[in-house]
């Protein structure tokens, strides 16, 4: 079963992004899922639900999943937690799931992108024990 875990924004503004999902609208900055130079900020809400990723688009071109995405695509993508991407892959690839990438190990996890109907970019993830348990002491899961 999957559920929507995260939504990646590809944006241009980054301050002034990151201020106002964190200032205007309360969500908090997830540092072990942030990257060091500020180009990929995790952002969680104080209420459950799916978190936010803010992503520099000009930084994009270097996440596999992210790649390839046109400008005027809206820069959204829904990431769906799985608990095992491999096996959400092969799924995706036997029902003829438009696939946009291989699995990817990205650190904390492996993730892979796809598209649904509409050709909307969706990204398929899990994450390993370790970081699972990170994400459910800081009531992300």
């Amino acid at each position: 079963m999957t559920y929507v875990h995260l939504v990646t924004i590809l944006l241009r503004d980054m301050p002034r992004t990151k201020e106002f999902y964190t200032e205007q609208l309360g969500f908090e900055v997830v540092a072990p899922f942030t990257a060091p130079d500020g180009s990929f900020v995790w952002l969680k809400s104080e209420r459950q639900g799916a978190s936010i990723a803010l992503q520099e688009a000009e930084k994009r071109y270097t996440k596999p999943v992210q790649a390839d995405f046109p400008e005027e695509s809206g820069g959204l993508v829904l990431g769906f937690m799985v608990e095992d991407a491999e096996m959400a892959y092969k799924e995706f690839n036997a029902k003829g799931i438009p696939l946009r990438t291989e699995v990817t190990d990205m650190g904390k996890g492996r993730t892979f992108g796809a598209r649904d109907p509409e050709g909307n970019h969706i990204q398929i993830f899990d994450v390993y024990p370790q970081f699972r348990e990170i994400q459910k002491q800081m009531g992300m899961e």
